[in-house]
């Protein structure tokens, strides 16, 4: 069983996702964030990997009916979920006008995020900023703090560590899994996760002695 863990974490380490699926803001959201890496376009398609995504979005709405302009713009918005189809969609809350829009975003904004025609189940929270005039500057930095909080962790916008609790299903209904239904390969794969996380964090001489204890263990 130790041998067969430290292979996964071996193989873990060396092996990336492969890319399944495209993500798509309809107008008026931009995409800013994708797994802790900035978005290669904010307003057309990008490309993300199967399995659990966090996208940070926000809505800039053009809500002039007239020749001035009135563009709405909200608090950036983290949202997760899980992908497992082909073409992925995020639209901003239902608003017409700016009351409307400002209305939607005083409480709960529903974010609406569309997997090959179908809602998507996801978890959405507003990202928090920093005090002062320019609350969102360093966005990157704010974003890796909150999943850090969060035990959430990406390396080059690919996860490497997440709380097994965290995981969500791609599903609209909801599902209760009570704890001995937790099969072991869950366990074993979210503690893959996290040793990933703490491996790349690790200092180069933290590494050199971590890699000789699981040689010592063969």
């Amino acid at each position: 069983m130790k041998k067969c863990f430290v292979v996964a974490l071996s193989i873990g380490l060396m092996v990336g996702g492969v890319q399944a699926a495209t993500l798509t803001p309809k107008a008026g959201v931009s995409i800013l964030y994708i797994n802790g890496e900035a978005a290669e376009s904010k307003i057309s398609e990008n490309h993300i990997e199967a399995g659990f995504n966090q996208v940070v979005v926000r809505m800039d709405k053009d809500m002039s009916r007239g020749s001035s302009s009135d563009v709405f713009t909200s608090k950036p918005y983290v949202l997760s979920f899980t992908v497992n189809g082909e073409h992925i969609e995020i639209n901003h809350p239902k608003a017409r006008s700016r009351v409307e829009a400002e209305r939607a975003f005083e409480s709960n904004p529903q974010w609406i995020v569309i997997e090959d025609d179908k809602l998507l189940r996801h978890e959405q929270v507003v990202l928090k900023g920093n005090v002062g005039f320019v609350p969102y500057g360093g966005m990157a930095e704010l974003i890796q703090k909150h999943n850090s909080q969060r035990g959430i962790y990406f390396n080059n916008g690919q996860l490497v560590g997440k709380p097994v609790a965290a995981q969500m299903l791609p599903v609209t209904t909801a599902v209760v899994v009570k704890p001995n239904q937790i099969d072991q390969d869950t366990v074993i794969s979210g503690n893959v996760e996290q040793l990933k996380a703490w491996y790349l964090k690790s200092s180069a001489q933290e590494r050199k002695t971590f890699r000789k204890w699981m040689i010592d263990q063969e």
